[in-house]
């Protein structure tokens, strides 16, 4: 039924993906992103996947298992991955914004997809899911009816698999509501789709620490960290961004939530090199991607480094950091590490009180943890 591909390795895990050197050149040229039926170097089958000669990652699975065709296995995994959280996770009782498909951790490659609002965000990352976007969009609008779908494609996934960029889409402005918190969200603009959906569950985490406390959101974005600060109960917040827009979309969504919030558009290494020690006890670092590839891991450790001296160095005792890697790259052992580091060097010693990453709406794919990639720490200072 499909095309055979030849592995040059022989397969003992479940790993869904495969680099272009463990692969046989097929004999003759494939469709690339195209379904093949996969065998490893023994001739031992291995399942169904998608094949994209132009990438390093030339090999991502879809099914281990025989399938009757792609369109019907993607539509049972979407119709699971919509259930999993409007149903098991109930997610929509506190929030309308969150993750509908999440990559590999919901056994579909290459798609990221998002609801917020009556908006349907898709980021595409891999060539493969192209040819079925629109039957997935069909699919989503029987489910969620009147909802308005968007289609992003990751600048680096085009260049890489090869994927035509989409015409640039206007969408009005959405509400998100989060645990009562209501956002003004630009559906696929900015930073991944518009929203950061993967932080609501640290961002309670956050709103039940706040109270009585003076809190510094750094990298606020649209305020997400300070909002729920405020909403519980902190005594003063301070949000800082670097960029301009999103200082003015954080505080658009302050008034409208009826907070007070001093907002500021400034660099967040300058803003903790002129902070008082004790002037802030509750301080959070939520930086960008800071590296985007193994290559950019060190420089990046830097930074990050750098960045948490400067915070432990500024906490008292009993202060409270939160501090946030959305660098896939970056593996959790090697940011704790850091951490412990940057205490050392502020001369702190600091207590983990939480280690985790996203909500349960990004779920992370036994077999395949690249599909994690946040990772957030609260410490308290002794």
């Amino acid at each position: 039924m499909f095309p055979e591909l030849k592995l040059r390795v022989r397969v003992r895990g479940r790993h869904p993906q495969f680099f272009r050197k463990m692969i046989h050149k097929p004999a003759s040229p494939l469709p690339a992103g195209g379904p093949v039926f996969v065998r490893d170097r023994d001739g031992k089958p291995v399942g169904v996947g998608f094949y994209n000669p132009r990438s390093e990652l030339a090999l991502r699975m879809l099914s281990r298992e025989p399938i009757e065709g792609v369109d019907a296995c993607l539509s049972a995994r979407v119709a699971d991955a919509c259930a999993l959280r409007d149903l098991r996770l109930r997610l929509p009782d506190s929030t309308d914004g969150y993750r509908l498909i999440h990559a590999e951790g919901d056994r579909i490659p290459g798609l990221i997809l998002d609801r917020l609002g009556r908006a349907i965000v898709a980021q595409v990352h891999a060539r493969c899911i192209t040819p079925y976007l629109e039957e997935i969009g069909e699919q989503l609008l029987e489910r969620y009816p009147g909802s308005q779908l968007l289609l992003t494609v990751d600048a680096e996934a085009a260049m890489r698999e090869g994927i035509d960029k989409p015409p640039r889409q206007n969408a009005d402005p959405v509400a998100v509501t989060e645990h009562g918190i209501r956002f003004t969200v630009h559906p696929g603009s900015g930073h991944k789709t518009g929203f950061f959906a993967d932080q609501r569950e640290n961002r309670q985490r956050v709103r039940r620490l706040a109270a009585g406390r003076d809190v510094l959101d750094l990298f606020c974005n649209s305020g997400g960290f300070a909002l729920a600060a405020q909403a519980g109960g902190a005594r003063r917040v301070r949000a800082v961004d670097l960029d301009e827009s999103m200082v003015e979309q954080a505080s658009a969504n302050a008034e409208a939530n009826r907070m007070r919030i001093a907002f500021e558009h400034a660099d967040a290494f300058d803003v903790l090199k002129r902070c008082r020690v004790g002037t802030h006890d509750l301080i959070v670092l939520d930086p960008p991607k800071w590296a985007r590839g193994k290559d950019e891991v060190d420089g990046a450790l830097t930074r990050y480094h750098d960045l948490n001296r400067l915070a432990f160095e500024k906490l008292p005792p009993g202060g409270l950091l939160v501090t946030c890697s959305c660098s896939g790259a970056l593996g959790e052992h090697r940011f704790l590490a850091m951490l412990a580091d940057a205490a050392a060097a502020a001369r702190r010693d600091a207590r983990v009180l939480f280690s985790g990453g996203a909500g349960p709406d990004h779920p992370v794919a036994l077999e395949c943890p690249e599909t994690r990639y946040l990772k957030v720490v609260i410490l308290e200072v002794c």
